[in-house]
């Protein structure tokens, strides 16, 4: 059994990384240049269609759009401790540290092996998954001068519509293989997704193992980004 978090680096749940007040993320540098950087870092993580955010290796934010503002107000499975991020439980917020360093650290590797992955949530229908990759440097801060990782939050709409058709066509899947990746897709347990369809959990865990193949993808975190980001 983990141990009660010793800081908010550690988890969030019961401590005072339970924020009260908006997440307080840095202000605008002075100077043209400076300012011109940050305007398009801005404008291109308004772009991004999930929560999109420019951390640096201790898990403070630099820049966020307003999607990944809205999550993490919600301050369920993903809050901020001050400056830093926390993940709901400490096992989560070691996985994100590692992540966050391997990718600023390692740029050269891509995305680090534990991206993607999920933050299980106490209030939300589903949980969010997260993406880690390298970032770019943010030299228009003086106190930072630092590389960043770009982390982005999927939060998965239990309403969202997947096209299976698709599905069968870009990936070979079969109606039935279709089905239940949608029904993963929208945040749903394999026995619950098994028992909408009306199959058997063995059957349900039978054709996640043929998606999986069929998709070049290992965890379920993987093949819910590859399907979420095809579908948006």
């Amino acid at each position: 059994m983990e141990s009660p978090p010793s800081s908010a680096a550690n988890g969030f749940s019961g401590s005072s990384a339970n924020l009260s007040s908006a997440p307080n993320f840095p202000n605008n540098p002075d100077g043209g240049a400076s300012r011109d950087v940050v305007t398009a870092l801005t404008y291109g993580l308004e772009m991004v269609k999930c929560g999109a955010l420019l951390v640096n290796e201790e898990g403070q934010v630099q820049l966020a759009n307003q999607t990944a503002q809205a999550i993490l107000e919600k301050k369920d499975g993903i809050a901020m401790s001050r400056s830093n991020l926390v993940a709901e439980r400490p096992s989560d917020t070691r996985i994100l540290r590692r992540a966050l360093q391997d990718a600023i650290n390692h740029p050269e590797r891509g995305e680090p092996q534990q991206s993607p992955f999920i933050l299980e949530r106490r209030s939300a229908a589903s949980a969010l998954v997260v993406r880690v990759t390298p970032g770019p440097g943010l030299d228009c801060w003086e106190s930072s001068g630092q590389r960043t990782a770009l982390l982005k939050l999927y939060d998965r709409d239990p309403n969202l519509v997947v096209d299976e058709r698709a599905l069968v066509s870009v990936y070979g899947l079969t109606r039935g293989e279709a089905a239940l990746a949608a029904k993963l897709v929208q945040g749903k347990s394999i026995e619950a997704s098994a028992d909408e369809l009306f199959i058997s959990p063995h059957t349900a865990r039978t054709h996640l193992k043929r998606i999986f193949m069929k998709t070049d993808t290992h965890r379920q975190p993987e093949l819910v980004l590859r399907i979420l980001i095809m579908a948006w």
